[in-house]
């Protein structure tokens, strides 16, 4: 990173809305990697356990309102629920904000619709991945700020030519628990071979999957590790569901593509509705 832009992450001003899992990784991450907290907004819903774990960091002066973050904040992260962003639509926004959405399933048109401001979506692995330093991301379009702060926080950064392609790396990021469900290494390969052949940097991803595989002493370890790595109805869910059914691994990955796809329908629709 060149000088020119640390000094820009020691300068610009971030906000985080919404504070569950994803938000406070990132903000551990920020402050770990050296960001001025005095220089970072939280906001989150009042939920008691939230307020401790921001208490611990040191951080419960950061905590603000939405619209003191939408006014002062250079750059802000959404990591709220999809379901809630509408109800930020009627705050103001001042001019020269940047937006970026970490909101699964909202296209850029959709949160330009929203926001009115300058959008990137941005798409992360696993929040325990981000404070370790082996995360991953991605970002569309691209934006420089954006990718000079994730570069800051040690993430390797994925490029996206597509906004179709978010997809692809949605289910992407679900291969470590798909690779401790499934240990055929030619059956594996197989299917890595045959997604890549829509997103060449896939098999990039599952080198990156491979690198950050846990070991287990005990099977029942590796067990309870992939279920605390599912969410009801999500991608991960449907890649799994998927091998224990006996499917192939290049089917399990399409219908974790295809999960995320109608999850992305399924939210922009609640959204427009």
């Amino acid at each position: 990173m060149s000088n020119h832009d640390l000094d820009i992450f020691n300068t610009i001003k971030i906000g985080i809305i919404g504070c569950g899992h994803l938000g406070q990784a990132i903000l551990e991450s920020l402050i770990n990697h050296g960001f001025h907290k005095e220089n970072l907004f939280i906001s989150y819903r009042g939920n008691p356990s939230t307020y401790e774990k921001i208490k611990k960091m040191g951080l419960t002066i950061c905590i603000s309102e939405n619209e003191r973050i939408f006014n002062e904040a250079d750059v802000i992260f959404i990591t709220t629920k999809p379901q809630d962003v509408i109800s930020l639509k009627e705050i103001p926004i001042s001019q020269n904000k940047l937006i970026v959405s970490c909101l699964a399933g909202l296209s850029v048109e959709i949160l330009k619709n929203i926001f009115k401001s300058d959008i990137c979506r941005m798409m992360l692995s696993g929040p325990d991945t981000i404070v370790a330093e082996k995360g991953v991301a991605t970002i569309y379009p691209y934006n420089e700020l954006v990718g000079c702060i994730l570069s800051k926080m040690s993430l390797r950064i994925f490029e996206m030519s597509n906004e179709r392609d978010m997809d692809i790396f949605t289910a992407g990021v679900c291969l470590p628990a798909a690779l401790l469900q499934e240990d055929n290494e030619v059956i594996i390969k197989e299917a890595i071979n045959e997604i890549e052949k829509e997103w060449a940097t896939f098999l990039d991803l599952y080198e990156w999957a491979k690198m950050i595989l846990p070991s287990f002493t005990t099977e029942d370890e590796k067990v309870e590790y992939i279920a605390r790595m599912i969410t009801k109805g999500g991608v991960t869910e449907a890649i799994i569901d998927s091998l224990k059914s006996g499917e192939l691994f290049v089917t399990a990955l399409r219908k974790g593509i295809t999960r995320s796809k109608d999850i992305s329908l399924q939210i922009s629709n609640s959204i427009l509705n």
